[in-house]
């Protein structure tokens, strides 16, 4: 267990690794640091999962998380299967990263889940299986992580199941944390009707986001569909997509016509 504080502490950390937000990390780092040293777990994979991402300090990186997975923290059973699976600073064994990830996946980290599908999809390191792996994709985009959701809808719409795609994008595609290529399927989709009826309101917020998300080709497409709906129509769309902030000028342009 860890108090209410020091799992503010945390969360903060996790976030300013996530973000890349060096400056934030560099304040919060000595008071994490000490904490690692004396002994607590959560701080030790905090500590090593800043190494591998930020510092890209592999020894040390190993070392912290090595000792934070051996107190069965997850993420950091995670962490270190990802450094033996692509070989970072350690030797490269597909067997222990496979074992880290499962333990990881059973305690219920999504990316371990995740991990560990692509392992079985592709088969690295273990036997293919698409039914396993497709299972762990499905339950990682279960738990909210919307990588596997945006794969799991690439691979329903490769095989035509159009409504199975379409419904998980559209739980993802506001978010926005999504390649720009699964926003731009979706707006496809709803524009031409495919696993659901023609919406051409999700379709504009589709293209919005995929500009959002560095698609340069999303604002002609966006200026198309925009052409065949009303302002207000067009306002709806920019509100479901979350990319009112800058829409502002795309917005003006429309009631001006």
């Amino acid at each position: 267990m860890i108090d209410v504080e020091l799992q503010g502490l945390l969360e903060r950390a996790h976030s300013a690794i996530q973000e890349e937000d060096v400056d934030i990390l560099n304040e919060m780092l000595p008071r994490i640091q000490g904490l690692a040293d004396s002994g607590n777990p959560y701080f030790r994979e905090v500590v090593g999962a800043a190494a591998l991402e930020i510092e890209k300090d592999y020894p040390k990186a190993y070392r912290y998380l090595k000792l934070a997975a051996d107190a069965r923290i997850p993420s950091a059973q995670r962490g270190l299967g990802h450094m033996v699976a692509l070989g970072l600073g350690v030797e490269k064994d597909l067997e222990m990263a496979e074992a880290l990830f499962r333990k990881a996946a059973d305690a219920g980290d999504p990316f371990a889940k995740y991990n560990l599908a692509n392992m079985y999809l592709q088969g690295f390191g273990v036997p293919e299986s698409e039914e396993k792996g497709t299972r762990l994709l499905e339950e990682a985009s279960n738990a909210g992580l919307a990588a596997a959701s945006a794969q799991l809808a690439d691979m329903k719409g490769a095989i035509d199941d159009y409504k199975g795609a379409r419904g998980i994008l559209e739980k993802i595609v506001p978010d926005g944390e999504i390649p720009p290529l699964s926003a731009k399927n979706f707006s496809a989709m709803c524009y031409h009707g495919l696993g659901g009826p023609v919406d051409k309101i999700r379709a504009l917020g589709g293209t919005l986001k995929s500009v959002e998300l560095g698609d340069r080709d999303g604002i002609d497409s966006s200026r198309t569909i925009a052409a065949e709906l009303t302002v207000v129509e067009i306002e709806e769309a920019i509100v479901w997509s979350k990319v009112d902030d800058w829409a502002e000028a795309f917005l003006a342009c429309a009631r001006d016509r």
